[in-house]
């Protein structure tokens, strides 16, 4: 199994700046003539030497990345380096400072002190709440052999970054995507051959749900989301994680409905407004006019008996919701690849519905983190319907005007939702 690769993305980083410190007075020359005032130092950044051609003609401060700065890449320039600045900063990475790196037993390149921080912030925080109940999984026992696998230390930084940049003025938005792209190579390549050990297998799926979870921190993630979410099921069909032995046992789909179907008798607050769900299923009459394909019509299908059972049955309305992500799984590649297809404008209209299906079932969705001690992050996942929104033709953007609603609604009505710019 191989997961598509995903293209580099260049994120614009702010850069901070000091003042330099002003000069003390010195009581010992109180009766020497009075000197010259020396000038105060200019405020801002420091004047670079080492930068681009391109900053340097337009006189802003060049953040002196190589092979490309972040100016000519957000301007769509060329950029080009003085020949003895470019020879410097090869000699410089070929030789890291010993202070600033922390190599890990078994794993191939080395991890700055700025990494060994996101991986106590996931540790802490920003871990996945899934498996229901299993936060010693990610606490302990993955991180007791993340560092034998290159992919899954990569997309625990990766999902850590994200978690930080949106909880946070850290601005690590550009490390999330760096660390996201090298797990996303190195897990394809570990795909293409069977786990060898049972720690393998788990590192895998690991790995994978790290991914999924650090797609929904991004704004165009709907699709690297699907395909993560069919990753995590392929992997888990493997026989190796049904047994007692594998760390993700209890995320087969009978230990993890179990779990929340005794959640879910033994609460009270697991209430659907009733109001959303009638728009809901007014929203779903009207699609059904659509000409949709049979596995199309299978994922409208889960959709409205999810709606119909959210009114008064909220575990039937759990247990055909965790079908629309396991459905997909199901279909074949050329079926898939054309439902998360963005010219698809039908399978579109259906996603938007299920990520606004998604948002009104918070009161049954959100006893999955009973007992997770880790920070609910805002998401991008609401914002999606906008992007969906914007992307189909005009002609066929009512079919998605209920789902854009939700989207819009209070962000304390669902949980950890990021802003949201709407499209007009």
């Amino acid at each position: 199994m191989s997961l598509p690769s995903l293209p580099t993305r260049s994120i614009e980083m702010s850069e901070t700046s000091s003042d330099s410190p002003e000069g003390c007075s010195n009581g010992e020359n109180a009766s020497a003539p009075p000197q010259p005032r020396k000038p105060i130092p200019r405020k801002g950044h420091t004047k670079s030497r080492r930068g681009c051609y391109h900053c340097k003609r337009r006189r802003i401060k060049c953040n002196e990345r190589h092979p490309e700065c972040n100016h000519c890449i957000k301007a769509g320039l060329q950029c080009e380096y003085p020949a003895n600045i470019i020879q410097s900063s090869h000699r410089a990475l070929s030789s890291p400072s010993p202070q600033e790196m922390v190599h890990l037993r078994s794993t191939p390149g080395a991890f700055t002190m700025a990494d060994m921080r996101l991986f106590h912030h996931f540790l802490i925080t920003a871990y996945p709440h899934l498996p229901v109940g299993a936060d010693k999984i990610w606490i302990t026992v993955i991180p007791s052999f993340a560092h034998n696998y290159e992919y899954l230390i990569h997309s625990i930084l990766a999902l850590a970054a994200s978690h930080l940049d949106a909880v946070s003025t850290a601005n690590v938005a550009e490390e999330a995507i760096s660390h996201r792209i090298m797990a996303m190579k190195s897990l394809n390549d570990a795909l293409s051959v069977p786990p060898k050990t049972r720690n393998e297998r788990d590192a895998r799926m690991a790995a994978a749900l790290a991914l999924a979870f650090q797609s929904s921190h991004l704004q165009d993630g709907l699709f690297e989301f699907l395909t993560m979410v069919r990753g995590c099921n392929l992997i888990a069909g493997d026989d190796g994680l049904n047994t007692t032995e594998s760390a993700f046992h209890a995320f087969r789909e009978d230990g993890h409905l179990a779990t929340m179907r005794s959640r879910l008798a033994n609460s009270q607050l697991n209430s659907v407004n009733r109001d959303d769900l009638d728009s809901a299923t007014l929203s779903l009459q009207v699609i059904e006019m659509l000409n949709l394909t049979d596995w199309e019509k299978s994922f409208y299908d889960i959709l409205v008996r999810t709606v119909d059972y959210a009114y008064d049955r909220p575990v039937e309305a759990y247990a055909t919701f965790v079908l629309l992500y396991n459905t997909p799984s199901r279909w074949t590649h050329d079926e898939f690849q054309s439902f998360i297809d963005p010219n698809n404008s039908v399978a579109q209209i259906l996603l938007a519905h299920f990520i606004a299906i998604q948002a009104i079932l918070t009161p049954i969705l959100r006893l999955e983190r009973v007992g997770f001690q880790g920070v609910n992050a805002p998401t991008s996942v609401l914002g999606w319907i906008e992007g969906i929104y914007k992307n189909i033709p005009p002609n066929m953007r009512h079919h998605a005007e209920w789902c854009r609603q939700v989207a819009r609604y209070p962000f304390m009505r669902f949980l950890g939702q990021g802003h949201i710019e709407y499209y007009e």
